[in-house]
């Protein structure tokens, strides 16, 4: 009863922190129409992929051992993913030609990333001290920060490139908080052998690239559309997303926040345990995905229409469609998120590059193996992959049973 208590209070802060960002994203959609939102959306999701690279990794590292953390070597880590990852969006958006068209936008978005660092720190300090009230409200203390600064821009009629500023001024406070919880977590952990540099990039990269991956597979499909697609049919899409997103953080909030310290734990001490509950959320986040999706998806033009517009009614096709695959993205997360021995994180890296490569596959050529269009193309991607994902989890779940007991 005590575990399903405290999911509980985490997925009803996780539904909070869903509830402003999703408000968020009504405002900025109704407010700038769906061309100017899709190349935000764009922009947004490129900064969040780029963050996600860059610190999501480390922080798997500090939850598995904080005491072998160094400060100055771990800023040294964060900095060189940070490079990396700035490079690729760089090459990305030049290739795209998107570098061309919004320069000021895509460089307003780096000032945000960075701050991405401090939030990441300080949910990991209230995973590592096991305190269930701040990783409920941490998510949603930054996304009201959001909000605020959308009204304000919004208020003010102020330029589209105020609102990553904004971000960023409104975050950093926050960003200054999560960074000094972490350093006080480390100075509690008393003194060992720090682990060098290059040993922090080794550990954190299969565990920054499965985060990048994890986040891809939702923020990826906006990526690809605007080059397909173009700006308002990418921001029809990002607004279908949006809602998705919202819905994800139901497993997200068990298994990513709540139970993850846990199951970095139970990797080293009780495999056997980590299996059962990863197979037993399979079967759990399955049933609640077919639920939520066969609730929503007769309503799908409905809410898409009143909630952010009458240009984004037109993609309650899209909007059903995810709600057919809710079930397996629930499932998926659920067992993927207990893949956290160095062993499994190796092969689940694996899987995901697979299954990313799947998605972007899937998106380019799909809606012309099956005679549909470029929005039947990023479903059928979308499909693939998590079909993929999903299988690919409980087999490493289950088949790799040696050797997670090894690790």
């Amino acid at each position: 009863m005590a575990i399903w208590r405290q999911s509980g209070l985490v997925w009803t802060g996780a539904i909070a922190a869903a509830g402003l960002a999703l408000l968020t994203q009504i405002l900025l959609a109704r407010n700038l129409g769906d061309e100017a939102f899709g190349s935000l959306s764009n922009a947004y999701a490129i900064a969040v992929l780029v963050a996600t690279f860059a610190f999501q990794g480390l922080g798997e590292i500090a939850l598995r051992n904080l005491a072998a953390f160094d400060v100055g070597r771990c800023v040294a880590a964060a900095g060189s993913l940070l490079l990396v990852g700035l490079i690729a969006g760089t090459l990305w958006t030049s290739w795209t030609g998107e570098a061309g068209s919004s320069p000021g936008l895509l460089i307003a978005f780096i000032p945000f990333i960075l701050v991405q660092g401090g939030l990441t720190a300080g949910m990991i300090s209230f995973q590592l001290d096991r305190r269930n009230v701040g990783i409920a409200a941490w998510p949603a203390g930054f996304q009201l920060a959001r909000l605020v600064v959308v009204g304000l821009v919004i208020l003010a009629g102020a330029s589209v490139i105020f609102v990553p500023i904004g971000w960023f001024a409104a975050l950093t406070p926050l960003a200054w908080i999560g960074i000094r919880r972490l350093r006080a977590a480390k100075a509690r952990t008393g003194r060992v052998a720090a682990t060098s540099t290059t040993g922090l990039l080794r550990a954190a990269l299969p565990f920054s690239a499965t985060r990048l991956l994890e986040f891809a597979e939702i923020q990826l499909p906006v990526v690809l559309a605007m080059p397909m697609l173009g700006a308002a049919e990418t921001g029809r899409i990002a607004a279908c997303l949006a809602i998705v997103q919202g819905l994800l953080l139901l497993p997200i909030s068990i298994f990513q926040r709540l139970l993850r310290a846990g199951f970095h734990d139970w990797a080293r001490d009780d495999p056997a345990r980590l299996r059962r509950t990863g197979l037993l959320g399979v079967v759990a986040m399955a049933g609640a995905g077919a639920g939520l999706g066969l609730a929503i998806r007769p309503f799908a033009s409905t809410i898409l229409g009143s909630v952010f517009g009458d240009h984004f009614a037109a993609g309650d096709g899209f909007l059903g469609a995810m709600m057919w695959l809710l079930p397996i993205w629930f499932a998926s997360i659920a067992i993927n998120a207990t893949l956290v021995s160095p062993r499994l994180a190796d092969l689940r890296f694996g899987c995901q590059v697979v299954g990313v490569a799947i998605l972007a596959g899937g998106t380019w050529f799909g809606g012309s193996w099956f005679g549909g269009s470029g929005t039947d193309g990023i479903v059928t991607g979308m499909f693939a992959s998590q079909t993929f994902l999903l299988g690919s989890g409980i087999m490493l779940a289950t088949i790799r049973r040696s050797s997670a007991t090894r690790d």
